[in-house]
């Protein structure tokens, strides 16, 4: 089956009768991180907190931390252009991160070129996704829209720390779905996304050429536009986008990924009934000044739009 027949019938069920973002009139849960410097802080109550649900504040029942189990869909890019080192920096920090779990910690493998390849479903068992890992090749064009989406999918029953870590170092060139559509679905789920590409920071080529000039203007037009959307896709979910100019880090930038989320904060809160369907827009503070906060922008209570 191709991909884009494989979008169109995950777009499908989604029209079922199912609630988006799954709250109930009992407990809103918002995965939240805070940091200072980039480090993480603990040891924050839930009296450090204020939350506040379309502008009004509402009280924080409880917080948990690294309780919580991991639930960690890795979605790689084995496109034409990490062929080499890349694909080898790559399998090294996927490998590095399954042997960093807890035992209770889940993950799965997704892979995407022109095509999507579920390598694993979410398991404990670490050794079938190292073994995939050893398999995957480098080929074809690129389509982590449509992968990204597959990974929230098999996400949406999960209801314990939902998380997708992706690596892709180029444009989408091969997706279904169009930019604007994988941000809206991605507001539209419980996972936090975090995101890594590379930075490019080669010297400028021989631009002698009006071809060579155009064709340098239409790839960094394409490095701009991927950024921005991965930005627009972390944020929205609460996560962060890693740029690196060097995929001998990528190992590093997993286990800081790793380590990042396992101390999350997972807030929960009772909202007033009846809870109001639709959009609703959230807003996390910290009661210290001087540090960084990261959640999701808001989520949907109610059915799907």
């Amino acid at each position: 089956m191709s991909s884009a027949w494989l979008i169109l019938l995950l777009l499908a069920a989604r029209q079922q009768e199912r609630p988006v973002f799954r709250v109930s009139t009992e407990a809103v849960q918002v995965d939240v991180f805070v940091g200072k410097d980039g480090t993480a802080v603990a040891g924050l109550a839930a009296t450090d907190f204020e939350l506040y649900d379309d502008g009004a504040l509402r009280p924080v029942d409880s917080v948990t931390v690294a309780e919580v189990p991991l639930n960690v869909v890795l979605v790689l890019d084995t496109s034409e252009s990490v062929e080499g080192d890349t694909l080898a920096h790559l399998r090294r920090a996927a490998e590095s991160l399954l042997d960093q779990l807890a035992p209770e910690d889940r993950a799965a493998l997704l892979t995407f070129s022109h095509h999507l390849q579920l390598r694993s479903g979410l398991t404990s068992d670490v050794l079938p996704l190292k073994q995939a890992l050893g398999e995957v090749e480098a080929l074809g064009g690129t389509a982590w829209h449509d992968a990204l989406f597959s990974a929230l999918e098999m996400l949406e029953v999960v209801r314990e720390r939902p998380m997708v870590l992706l690596f892709t170092d180029g444009a989408d060139t091969y997706s279904w779905l169009r930019e604007e559509q994988i941000v809206s679905l991605v507001s539209r789920s419980n996972a936090v996304v975090y995101a890594i590409t590379r930075e490019e920071k080669a010297p400028l080529p021989d631009l002698g050429t009006t071809r060579a000039q155009e064709r340098f203007r239409q790839n960094r037009r394409e490095r701009i536009r991927r950024t921005r959307v991965l930005l627009d896709v972390t944020r929205e979910s609460g996560g962060r986008l890693l740029e690196t100019d060097s995929t001998d880090r990528l190992q590093e930038i997993f286990l800081e990924i790793l380590a990042e989320m396992k101390t999350r904060y997972i807030l929960t809160y009772s909202p007033p009934a009846p809870v109001r369907d639709g959009w609703h827009e959230l807003e996390v503070k910290v009661k210290r000044k001087g540090l960084e906060v990261n959640a999701r922008r808001g989520y949907y209570y109610g059915q799907r739009p």
